[in-house]
């Protein structure tokens, strides 16, 4: 996706193409994309803000339904492509 350089995080979902912080507060995930990686054996991580790991998406699973709370999100490794997290909004 030309044009993505820095997180986004000012509308749903949130695009995320940058490793490190996202949130630090609360919040409510319905799903996880993993998209346009270099190749298929890239993957990324997503933690919490405490680090504590959530799940890893690769070629394999790049489409999560994760529909939990989280405390702050956190992608401590982001070897290519972009995430997109929706959130939920009920």
């Amino acid at each position: 996706m030309a044009g993505i350089f820095l997180n986004d995080t000012g509308s749903n979902p949130w695009i995320i193409a940058e490793a490190g912080e996202v949130f630090t507060q609360n919040v409510q995930i319905a799903s996880f994309t993993y998209c346009e990686a270099d190749s298929p054996a890239h993957v990324v991580d997503i933690a919490d803000v405490n680090g504590r790991y959530i799940l890893q998406l690769n070629d394999q699973q790049r489409n999560i339904r994760f529909d939990g709370w989280v405390h702050g999100l956190t992608i401590p490794k982001l070897e290519s492509g972009y995430v997109v997290v929706a959130l939920k909004t009920e």
